[in-house]
């Protein structure tokens, strides 16, 4: 279990300074509106995701009142695993209006991904809420980005069919050599076809975890669909397939100097089981109880593959109500990691305040 024991932030956004030592595996951030809740618990977002949980421009994290505190900021955190400590920490530095991000293990100057590979930060706020009603891109997105940190492989893959697409186009423009242009396509069609598959294995625990394991939360299932899906258990002939597609679109992909068809042509639609109707015709309540099962089965998904998680819940109350929190708060506990919870009223967590360690920031 990961534990941040203390926390040490210099000008992320509202805070200019803040230092606490954590004493609990609960933590409850509580105070008014507009006094910081979310940006301490964005703060530590940062770690598993250098946009933050609402997804930010890295020069919206710094603090505007003067020149050297919009130029630098730094978060600490000293994090227990097992029977020791370790400090990881990050800083941004704003030079010339060019912003560059650096993390470190005790010191050492790491990547992302190896701050990543000691625990990762599952998080819920209101700003996801518009992952139940808007279009299915934010919907691949979310699911990509938490697969993503289960599994460097299908994040490397995304990553590495990326800039196979913006060659083949380059290719294609500069009216380059056609058998060159297929190896790059035939590599590509091998990376697209192994997304496809990881993205529906993903999906398919997702549902079955919410079936099984997450009987007192409303259960969803994810639909996933493109116009492959039934070539999609012949792998050599869906990616001869996929390659094929590259090869007739090359005039259009040319001339529109982009490639139209990639990972983005997988459908991605969420539904309430009990109603069999799709979230973005369901209520914002709903909605709301939605996302946070399918949040919970994502926790239950990296418990489940060895992989130490903290969770962020911002604003807790505005995605399940009072009476339902006892039921949450247990099911929060099956995890045995820490939680941090934001709320304006400290009342919602009276389940666990024998327990949680409390932070005013009033």
């Amino acid at each position: 279990m990961a534990l941040v024991e203390q926390i040490d932030i210099k000008n992320f956004k509202s805070h200019t300074s803040f230092q606490s030592k954590i004493l609990s595996k609960d933590v409850v951030v509580y105070g008014n509106n507009g006094i910081g809740k979310t940006n301490l618990l964005e703060s530590l977002s940062f770690f598993s995701n250098s946009k933050g949980m609402r997804g930010n421009k890295l020069e919206n994290f710094f603090q505007k009142k003067n020149e050297i505190q919009s130029k630098f900021l730094k978060v600490d955190c000293w994090l227990k695993q097992k029977d020791y400590s370790t400090n990881i920490s990050y800083e941004l530095i704003n030079e010339s209006n060019q912003v560059s991000k650096n993390f470190f293990i005790d010191s050492k100057k790491v990547s992302n991904q190896q701050v990543s590979s000691l625990v990762n930060f599952i998080w819920l706020s209101p700003h996801m809420d518009k992952i139940m009603y808007e279009g299915g891109s934010i919907k691949k997105n979310f699911i990509d980005k938490i697969t993503s940190n289960l599994d460097l492989n299908f994040k490397k893959n995304l990553t590495d069919f990326k800039k196979l697409a913006e060659e083949r186009v380059a290719l294609l423009i500069n009216n380059s050599d056609k058998k060159w242009i297929s190896i790059v396509e035939e590599k590509m069609a091998a990376i697209l076809y192994t997304i496809f598959i990881e993205r529906r294995k993903k999906i398919l625990s997702l549902n079955t975890i919410s079936k099984n394991l997450l009987k007192s939360f409303k259960e969803f299932k994810i639909q996933i669909y493109n116009d492959l899906e039934d070539q999609l258990l012949q792998e050599k002939e869906c990616i001869e397939k996929i390659a094929k597609v590259f090869f007739d679109n090359r005039s259009l992909d040319e001339s529109i100097k982009r490639n139209t068809f990639g990972p983005s042509i997988d459908q991605i639609n969420f539904f309430d089981c009990n109603k069999n109707l799709n979230s973005e015709l369901c209520s914002t309540g709903e909605q709301k109880s939605i996302l946070l099962s399918i949040v919970l089965a994502f926790a239950r998904m990296y418990k489940q593959e060895g992989i130490e998680f903290i969770l962020l819940f911002d604003e807790i109350s505005s995605h399940i109500d009072e009476k339902n929190m006892g039921n949450f708060f247990q099911e929060v506990a099956k995890f045995n990691t820490q939680a941090w919870y934001t709320g304006t009223n400290k009342k919602i967590f009276q389940a666990i305040e024998n327990k949680a360690f409390f932070i005013d920031l009033a």
